[in-house]
């Protein structure tokens, strides 16, 4: 008699084969959380009241420091135009267009927005403000205090801007893909040069790269500004034009400038052959091995409409598989327990991580936002499955037989789950309603098997202190 104890849970390692892999992780797992150890079902995500007429194509945040309760307000922009909804609230609001716009709606609802602060002529006091700029229409402000929207007249029209050394930087311009553009020190109205005094004025700077790549990302990493291309990396240092250093980083870019997120001292973002990371000096693959089948599903024909966010040290990246046009699957990587999770079931067109939520909306429902939820053991849970590596006993000449499942369940009413075995000749299932700790038994004999945990959506649980598979053996 053998018996094998696997004391915990773990997210996915997909290396090699399966066979002889750490029995903690999963060759399969999918809507299944593994925080501490603990195996359970992620809850449910929750649509958000309100309607928009038009699919939401860019999700941002405006928190106003000042305001008296209501310091966060979501901007949705959709159909050509933008609204704004309180973070709890029943509808949303239309923003009216800018002063002396020509035109009923905006060219594009896909904006790049960084947040801000101006200080207005009537005003002693900062008003808090969302910066949003595509390379259709150019640059707005829309104020934190009024709501209302205003025109920022840009030399070049910017399809992504980020803040760096208080600078605000565009770059992915259609006829200058090469170039990227600052503005004034504390200024994000002022885009002229200042012949006397370079450091107090805007100017521009040409990288090129005579191969037709563009840049299609800025963000900030620590006290440096980093530029990706689809096939390059340049980092900028310095906070004035009299210092600043261009250089080209070793590796390549990404073609999924979305999937571009910072965590820390590093970047990660998603590269055709899976995640990536900029650690500063150069872009190298990170970790593919744990989601290696994971990868190798991904169309890489809708990869530019992956995309990605850091929240709370985790890594979500929506992205397509399986011949999908839309991202119709997340890869969660969990920075802290070093964890990849799967979740199915849902379509993400873009991540708004906030303080307190994470938002997202969803191609299934188009002018609805979404609340995403995993770890609440007090909603709904959805579908989970989780499948071990296979166990032999790092023996193949030896035949197991008569296995029996030990699992100890833990839910606020009973629950079924069903129990599978799969070994090289069958699959073998068994729905079996758990309340403590059960025993599964599974007849026959075998040279290796693996262990298959079901749920349907429903009763939330968690399963608690791994596993516990015993097993009669034979010699040949």
């Amino acid at each position: 008699m053998q018996t094998i104890h696997i004391p915990a849970f773990r997210g996915l390692d997909q290396y090699g084969d399966g066979v002889g892999l750490d029995p903690r992780f999963a060759t399969e797992c999918t809507n299944a959380l593994t925080v501490q150890g603990v195996l359970k079902p992620m809850a449910q995500c929750e649509k958000l009241r309100g309607s928009l007429p038009a699919p939401v194509e860019t999700l941002a945040r405006l928190h106003r420091r000042w305001h008296a309760s209501a310091h966060d307000v979501l901007i949705a922009a959709a159909g050509g135009q933008l609204y704004w909804m309180l973070p709890g609230g029943k509808s949303w609001t239309q923003l009216a267009m800018p002063y002396g716009w020509t035109q009923e709606r905006y060219q594009s609802s896909v904006w790049s927005c960084v947040a801000y602060e101006i200080n207005p002529d009537d005003s002693d006091a900062p008003v808090d403000v969302l910066l949003m700029s595509n390379a259709l229409d150019g640059m707005i402000c829309v104020r934190g205090d009024t709501m209302a929207v205003s025109p920022v007249a840009t030399p070049r029209r910017f399809g992504v801007i980020a803040r760096h050394a208080e600078r605000i930087w565009g770059g992915a311009i259609p006829d200058d893909p090469d170039m990227l553009v600052y503005s004034a020190p504390y200024d994000p109205f002022d885009w002229s040069e200042n012949a006397e005094h370079p450091e107090d004025g805007a100017g521009d700077i040409l990288q090129p790269s005579w191969d037709g790549d563009s840049f299609t990302a800025l963000t900030a990493l620590g006290s440096q500004l980093i530029a990706i291309k689809r096939t390059r990396v340049w980092r900028i240092l310095g906070s004035n034009p009299g210092e600043y250093v261009f250089s080209e980083q070793f590796g390549g870019g990404t073609p999924c400038a979305d999937t571009v997120a910072v965590d820390g001292t590093r970047i990660l973002m998603l590269g055709r052959d899976g995640v990536c990371q900029y650690d500063g000096e150069s872009t190298a693959p990170y970790l593919q091995s744990y989601a290696r089948h994971l990868f190798a599903r991904m169309n890489r024909n809708a990869l530019s409409k992956a995309c990605a966010c850091m929240f709370r040290g985790r890594y979500y990246c929506a992205l397509p598989v399986d011949g999908s046009e839309v991202n119709n699957l997340v890869l969660r990587y969990d920075t802290q327990e070093n964890t990849w999770l799967v979740r199915e079931g849902i379509t993400v067109e873009s991540f708004l991580p906030t303080e307190g939520a994470l938002y997202f909306t969803s191609s299934e429902t188009p002018g609805h936002v979404w609340l995403w939820h995993e770890d609440e053991p007090d909603l709904p849970s959805d579908g989970m499955r989780w499948v071990s590596p296979w166990l032999d006993l790092g023996a193949q000449s030896v035949k197991k037989g008569d296995m029996v499942v030990y699992l100890t369940v833990e839910s606020g009413e009973p629950v079924y789950l069903t129990v599978g075995l799969e070994t090289e000749k069958r699959l073998k299932k068994k729905t079996v309603c758990f309340s403590g700790t059960r025993r599964v038994r599974f007849p026959g004999f075998a040279r290796r098997a693996r262990l298959i945990l079901e749920s349907e959506k429903g009763t939330p649980f968690s399963i608690t202190g791994g596993f516990e598979l015993v097993m009669e053996t034979d010699e040949d």
